[in-house]
């Protein structure tokens, strides 16, 4: 197949904060975001250890756009605040985790230019990008 034949590979994202003494309310009230979820540090797991707290904002787009769609779409609303963020993701583990389709000869890979990398490491964000099989799609 050709690759002007390809389609953008499936894919979402999201940011989150964790850490166990991380406060998520003070991440909502100083970078003035709302979360689309959080919990703190009383929640347990199913063998009743301790989850570390968790704050996380998600990508709005539908899984039709491209991963870097996605990213930018965080990016710019975190990107006014990163001054305040900067607080958190230098003292709690601060990261957009992606997922896309894995590449065949269908789906186009996924590239992500160096404006969008710059920012990410000037904010103190990592990246992991967790891949899935078609017939699996979130």
């Amino acid at each position: 197949m050709e690759s002007g034949t390809q389609r953008e590979a499936k894919s979402w994202a999201m940011f989150a904060i964790t850490g166990p003494r991380l406060r998520p309310l003070e991440v909502t009230e100083k970078l003035g975001i709302q979360p689309d979820y959080y919990h703190g540090a009383d929640v347990k797991d199913i063998e009743n250890m301790t989850i570390p707290s968790h704050w996380q904002l998600n990508s709005k787009l539908g899984p039709e756009f491209p991963l870097l769609d996605h990213i930018w779409d965080l990016l710019k609303t975190l990107a006014p605040v990163r001054k305040s963020l900067k607080e958190f993701t230098e003292n709690y583990e601060s990261t957009i985790y992606a997922s896309v389709e894995f590449a065949s000869e269908f789906t186009k890979g996924v590239v992500l230019d160096k404006r969008t990398m710059l920012l990410l490491g000037e904010m103190g964000v990592n990246l992991e990008i967790i891949p899935w099989a078609l017939s699996e799609t979130p």
